[in-house]
């Protein structure tokens, strides 16, 4: 075995390696995160780290350097996430309402692909504690639920591997809620879990592998009412309308109160897969499309998760391009609304034409030369900063995700017999939809620009839905009720799915045709 002295900021720690494995692969036993979102693939270069060997530092992809001997690691430092950071004290017994008679804490925790977040509460008064965010430290093994249920298939300690290290990051949060609520010495009694179908079945212990192909069967909807114990402690998840529309989405139609309006309304919640339901009171259709890392940041030439220095927004003027970060510092690269609102301007400003082709500097407005180039290829590559540009590739992938969302929405609208007119708004929820411009989203095709006007962004509706069923009880109930009125249409094979995708892969008046 080597050692691996590892460095991250000020801390410092050692792990072991096996001769010959991926210094990738010894990071993820040891516990230690380092974003890798194409899983280890050396396809998206964004694991690259230093290390010293004895010969002096040297800069290396983890996923390819292969271990030969004690080593010095230095590791990037971690943004911290932009959900729930913040800690406080907030009695919403009127606005959630809470079952009388219990005692101890409970904690409502979204597992998300990419963001973990946890709400720690006083059972008995129906008090928040605190709330805290991160990244979800499955990150390592991709960036998507495939890529991890592949890890799990395998590996054979592959599940055990994902499952303790999911387990272990909530349950270290909620210490540190205790802490810093000065409750450290309570007793933890209930956690409440939402999370895509797969992240649950991962958190619970069970295998995701029946959902990476087909006919896609989960080994559970969680629709039985019994908690199950993890580390002594009960933990129920929130039920799933099927393999790939998960607990998140019922939660979130539970806390945005969809579920008792009148009519029809769109709810959205868009990252690596984009999950969707279009319904009421009657119940919902629901769908999911696999919309591929763009809207996370992977895969993009200059993408990052949605994290301190990330772009959200593009505006043009007079002397140039203006941006808009998390944080409000200088621009590190493009998160997926940021994506949007550049592509979005760029298709405004005539920069890029409505079939996705990014114009070389001789074909673009005369104004725009200064930021256009060419790649080794010749195909037009656009700098917004010295640090941050789009390639013609990114253009590409973020066609092909935007035209399975809108080809997704279609499919809802065909299948319930409805035009965007006949919707009352989009809901748009989630971490990517929390930055999103719904106008930008409109302009390049991904939402119907008409129900773009009349979109809301609900944030972390799916912790909210957890915090209502961990507190209330008729909550809870309902949150079944919810799961039992989703009818779910598997896209895969779909004729109306199929048609409709490529007709959204372009910009401008054909795409907007498709619509009708």
């Amino acid at each position: 075995m080597s050692r691996i002295l590892t460095q991250r900021g000020a801390e410092c720690f050692e792990i072991t390696g096996e001769k010959g494995e991926s210094l990738l692969e010894a990071l993820r036993r040891g516990g230690l995160e380092l974003y890798a979102p194409c899983g280890g693939n050396g396809k998206c270069g964004k694991c690259r780290v230093e290390i010293d060997g004895g010969r002096g530092r040297e800069s290396v992809l983890a996923c390819r350097y292969r271990i030969d001997g004690d080593i010095s690691l230095y590791l990037p430092e971690q943004g911290d996430g932009v959900i729930c950071r913040e800690n406080k004290s907030v009695d919403i017994t009127r606005e959630y309402g809470h079952e009388s008679g219990r005692t101890g804490l409970g904690a409502a925790v979204d597992i998300g692909t990419t963001t973990l977040a946890v709400k720690l509460f006083d059972l008995e008064r129906g008090m928040e504690l605190g709330s805290l965010g991160a990244w979800n430290s499955q990150s390592s093994f991709g960036a998507d639920v495939i890529s991890r249920c592949q890890y799990v298939m395998e590996h054979e300690d592959g599940l055990e591997l994902l499952k303790e290290g999911i387990q272990s990051q909530v349950f270290e949060l909620i210490r540190e809620l205790m802490f810093n609520s000065g409750r450290q010495g309570e007793s933890l009694e209930e956690l409440l879990v939402v999370g895509n179908t797969i992240m649950e079945h991962i958190f619970m212990g069970l295998s995701p592998a029946g959902m990476a192909v087909a006919p896609f069967r989960p080994a559970s909807l969680f629709t039985e009412r019994e908690p199950v114990y993890i580390k002594d402690v009960r933990a129920l998840a929130a039920p799933c309308a099927a393999a790939y529309v998960g607990g998140d989405i019922t939660a979130g139609l539970l806390s945005s109160g969809l579920f008792h309006r009148e009519g029809l309304n769109l709810f959205l919640d868009i990252g690596t897969n984009g999950e969707m339901a279009l319904g009421g009171r009657e119940g919902f259709a629901c769908c999911a499309v696999a919309s591929g890392p763009a809207f996370e940041g992977a895969g993009i030439s200059c993408g990052m998760a949605s994290m301190p220095g990330a772009v959200t927004a593009v505006k043009w003027l007079e002397k140039g391009f203006e941006t808009e970060t998390i944080g409000g510092g200088e621009p590190k690269g493009l998160c997926g609304s940021g994506l949007i609102s550049l592509l979005a301007l760029l298709l405004e400003l005539e920069a890029v034409d409505e079939g996705g082709w990014l114009l070389p500097p001789e074909e673009a407005p005369e104004e725009l030369r200064p930021w256009l180039g060419e790649d080794e290829k010749g195909n037009g590559c656009f700098h917004l900063s010295e640090k941050v540009c789009l390639s013609a590739g990114d253009v590409r992938q973020l066609q092909l995700a935007k035209a399975a969302v809108a080809a997704g929405i279609e499919v809802l609208m065909e299948e319930m017999k409805v035009s965007a007119g006949d919707i009352g708004g989009v809901y748009i929820a989630g971490g990517f939809g929390s930055h999103l411009d719904a106008r930008a989203a409109g302009a390049i095709g991904m939402l119907p620009e008409e129900l773009a006007e009349r979109a809301e962004i609900l944030g972390n509706s799916a912790l909210g839905g957890a915090a209502m069923a961990l507190l209330d009880m008729d909550s809870r109930e309902e949150l079944y009720r919810i799961r039992e009125r989703c009818r779910y249409i598997e896209l895969s094979g779909d004729a109306r799915f199929n048609r409709a995708f490529p007709g959204h892969m372009t910009f401008g008046k054909e795409d907007e045709l498709e619509w009708n």
